[in-house]
């Protein structure tokens, strides 16, 4: 049973979100004509002040619950401090105005302390919140129908991910519905078994374009230019810089001044792009079909590591929403795809090539084609006993690609790599960030073996120096997480 105290505005409406509960209900306040209303419904009522209330009565016999939630904060402790010390394995709520009566809960004897300055305050910035998704909607929508008769080309990240994949279907989806059409280009190349699964089962539709022309044609061809999963042309995508697109959705980490475009949706602090999407077209109120949702779900569990790295309460609710309306035997062939050859061998060169400086590992794979396995090397390389932060990079075409990974607390990867080898060359997250160097900005060399030698050297260079890995003695307390000490 619950018994709730005060017939104010919080008091009454805790107590007809209960009744609503159908849950048994005592009110008690010293007002008769306060009770009334609850009267009427024949709920359980009883008129006393809180000094007088019998804690003997039956009504408390049957209680386990109490909210004392009247404007008189220091009778409201008083009170609780006595059902405490007479029912001790009871849970009470007391409502209090002020911050230090609310830091000591125990002192008073209350299970939880209601302050309602900040309760207003949560309150006020959901009602932000949601006034701000609902004027982002309809900017979005308008952006979209001002493509008229004209294509809204979506650019995605090169080589991209389930989470770019998905966002970008997300969007599509979007535009259908505003009688738009739309298709989705991506630059670089879909190797990653788990990628190329995903777009077989799901029977997606991207367009690989592979030259400035093909981009440019597109571009000139199109009524408004959408950017996916990156957020400034050239950087990990193939827009040519002096483009600037008209919609923009990420979440990675980036200067907000040097972002340039008519909508901008950049919210790092968000797991994936893929939970950002999922929160316009429920704002719409866009059903996804089972296609959609799939897509969508499997890019947020995939950029969260299965809800365990940058993952917000945004994106459990998404999952939430989504999970229902999945195809869970599309999901399941997900989860273990056939793996490449090349996959396994660079690998292996990963595992052979791996130099370790305290609890930093990198490991040049030397040429590849896929570039989609230095991510898995690195997230293997990871799983070493002693190591924290894993780089791995090789030589793909003109360029070095990198992928990192850390579950150290005290660096931030997507900082570390933009030190090491710029702003317009790398980026991504605390936990996990990628980039790709032009090879001349390395050095010059003569053949395949100075090649190699150069680009092993230059970029081990740039990033141990990044994380100061020189003057790093580790040592490993009970909790197994690596200490630094200074030299």
């Amino acid at each position: 049973m619950y018994i709730v105290f005060g017939c104010g505005a919080t008091g009454n409406a805790v107590v007809d979100a209960l009744n609503k509960a159908c849950k048994d209900i005592l009110i008690v306040d010293k007002d008769e004509n306060a009770l009334s209303l609850w009267r009427e419904k024949q709920l359980n009522v009883m008129v006393s002040d809180m000094e007088s209330f019998d804690l003997d009565s039956q009504y408390c016999e049957k209680a386990n619950m109490f909210a004392i939630l009247t404007g008189d904060s220091k009778g409201n402790l008083l009170l609780a401090k006595r059902i405490k010390e007479k029912m001790p394995d009871n849970f009470v709520l007391v409502k209090s105005s002020g911050q230090g009566e609310a830091e000591a809960p125990d002192s008073n004897g209350a299970d939880m302390i209601l302050q309602t300055g900040n309760v207003l305050a949560q309150e006020i910035l959901s009602a932000f919140e949601t006034a701000e998704m609902e004027h982002s909607a309809f900017i979005l929508v308008n952006i979209i129908k001002e493509s008229k008769n004209k294509e809204l080309a979506i650019f995605l990240q090169d080589n991209p991910d389930p989470d770019a994949i998905a966002s970008g279907l997300t969007l599509k989806h979007i535009c259908k519905v505003c009688d738009v059409e739309s298709s989705i280009y991506y630059g670089g190349s879909i190797t990653h078994q788990k990628n190329m699964a995903l777009i077989k089962l799901l029977n997606i539709d991207l367009i690989n374009t592979k030259t400035s022309e093909e981009v440019m044609k597109v571009v000139r061809s199109a009524g408004k230019i959408a950017l996916i999963e990156a957020s400034i042309p050239s950087k990990n995508n193939v827009l040519p810089i002096e483009v600037t697109p008209n919609l923009i959705f990420d979440h990675h980490q980036i200067d907000i001044s040097s972002v340039k475009g008519d909508f901008i949706d950049i919210q790092p602090e968000i797991g994936a792009t893929a939970t950002i999407m999922t929160k316009y077209i429920r704002q719409l109120n866009i059903k996804p079909d089972v296609s959609l949702a799939t897509a969508l779900l499997y890019g947020i569990r995939t950029d969260t590591k299965e809800f365990t790295r940058n993952t917000t309460s945004d994106d459990m609710d998404a999952a939430a929403y989504l999970s229902p309306l999945a195809d869970t035997t599309i999901m399941s062939q997900l989860e273990f795809p056939p793996m490449r050859l090349e996959t396994m061998d660079i690998i292996g060169r990963a595992i052979i090539n791996k130099e370790i400086k305290g609890s930093y590992l990198t490991s040049f794979v030397e040429f590849i084609s896929d570039r989609d396995a230095l991510p898995q090397a690195a997230e293997m390389m990871l799983q070493l006993e002693g190591v924290y932060t894993v780089l791995v990079f090789g030589i793909n075409e003109d360029k070095v690609q990198l992928s990192a990974r850390s579950r150290d607390t005290r660096v931030n990867l997507g900082l570390i790599l933009q030190s090491a080898f710029g702003e317009l060359n790398s980026g991504g997250h605390a936990t996990m960030a990628a980039g790709a160097i032009n090879l001349e900005i390395l050095g010059d060399a003569n053949d395949k073996t100075s090649l190699l030698k150069a680009t092993s050297d230059a970029v081990r260079k740039k990033f141990f120096s990044a994380v100061d890995a020189e003057l790093e003695q580790e040592t490993f307390p009970s909790d197994g997480k690596p200490q630094l000490h200074s030299k």
